[in-house]
Parts: C-alpha cells; sequence; structure tokens
C-alpha cells in the first residue's frame, strides 16, 4: 500500500489539531438542546460522490506513521474521536469526499465551531454542486448564526433539489418562530406530514408543531 503524500498528511495534522481546539466545546453542546432546526441528514440523501482529484500539491511538512499510530491509540477508547480518525483517513483518500466533508461540518457544528463547519460545508457544495445536502446543512448552521433569512434561502435551495421531511420541518419552524410566516410553515409542515420518508421523532414534532397552529 502506498504511504499518503505530504499534503494528505498535512490535512491530517491540521484536522488533528482541530480535535483539539473543539473538545472543550463538545460536551457543552451534548448538553444544549436545539429546538429550533432538527439537523437530520437521511441516508437517503446521500448520491453517489463524484469523483475527487488530488490534493494541491508543492506544500511541504508532514508527521510520522509513529505519530498518527500514537494519535490513534490515545484517542482509540473515545468514540467521536476514533470517527474523527476515521474521518481524516477518509480525507487522505480523497480531499473532496462529500461524505466525509458533511460528516466533519456535522462534527464541528455539534461542538459550536461553525466557522470550521461552514468551511467543509462550502467544499462539499463545490464537490458536488447537485447534492441536496450541502444547502441542508448550510441552512442549519445559518440559523445557528441567527441569519434566519439566509437558513431559509439554504433549506429552500435544498428542497429544490430533493424533497427531504427534515429540510421542511426545519424551514418551517423559521418561517413560524423567526419570519412571521406561519402561513408558510403550516404549508412545510403540512407537505413533511405527507413525506413517506417522515419517521419516528420527526413525525412527532411535525404533529406537534401543527397542533400550535
Amino acid at each position: 500500500m502506498n504511504k499518503p503524500g505530504l499534503p494528505a498528511r498535512i490535512m491530517l495534522i491540521m484536522l488533528s489539531l482541530g480535535i483539539i481546539a473543539v473538545l472543550g466545546a463538545s460536551l457543552k453542546y451534548r448538553l444544549e438542546d436545539h429546538p429550533i432546526v432538527m439537523h437530520i441528514a437521511p441516508q437517503a440523501m446521500r448520491p453517489a460522490p463524484a469523483a475527487g482529484s488530488a490534493p494541491d500539491a508543492g506544500r511541504e511538512g508532514g508527521m510520522s506513521k509513529q505519530g498518527l499510530d500514537a494519535m490513534a491509540e490515545a484517542m482509540q477508547n473515545d468514540p467521536e474521536q476514533a470517527a474523527m480518525i476515521d474521518l481524516m483517513q477518509k480525507m487522505q483518500a480523497n480531499p473532496n469526499d462529500p461524505d466525509a466533508l458533511l460528516d466533519l461540518a456535522d462534527m464541528f457544528m455539534r461542538r459550536g465551531d461553525l466557522e470550521r463547519a461552514e468551511n467543509f460545508i462550502n467544499r462539499a457544495a463545490v464537490a458536488v454542486p447537485s447534492d441536496a445536502r450541502p444547502p441542508f446543512y448550510l441552512g442549519v448552521l445559518k440559523e445557528r448564526q441567527g441569519k434566519y433569512a439566509e437558513a431559509a434561502e439554504s433549506l429552500e435551495r435544498s428542497l429544490s433539489m430533493q424533497d427531504n421531511p427534515a429540510a421542511r420541518f426545519s424551514l418551517a419552524v423559521l418561517r413560524i418562530y423567526h419570519l412571521n410566516d406561519k402561513t408558510a410553515g403550516r404549508a412545510q409542515l403540512e407537505a413533511a406530514l405527507k413525506s413517506p420518508d417522515l419517521t419516528g421523532d420527526l413525525k412527532k414534532l411535525v404533529e406537534t408543531e401543527l397542533a400550535k397552529l
């Protein structure tokens, strides 16, 4: 098996440093409740990934195999860190893997690091411009930033690419609670309720919001 090139190793180092930077915020986020926008990205939203391109050339640096092994050993007992390691390995193989990019965006968003999350979302949007997930994730992120009109626009763009009850619920709550448009919000909730993909807790949330109107 070929060893990863220097640019790929640099990417791995940068992502590893990101872990250290955001771990302190992780527990705080997990204890908080974010009822306004549901962040649900069903597997059904995952299209076949586009072919990736090679990393940029001309960069120097890297981490030894021993260093990477030591890092992996230190993190192996933490499921979240193990998941991050797995994603970093995927990014080594293909820096434009949309699944890895969005999973990393999700991880950073959950830890409150919205700047890094947005960077990965934007990279995914460039890698797969027809994928409905990047604008969905961006809508969630913009809501967290309090940019409600931009959040609604991103969710509408996602829905124009692919119907998704989670996006409809998110858009409905934005319309009702932040954009003062209960009529549009109700329409989104009713459409979500008719979706064959609506199941479990999300269905209960949709019904609860409809009952309030």
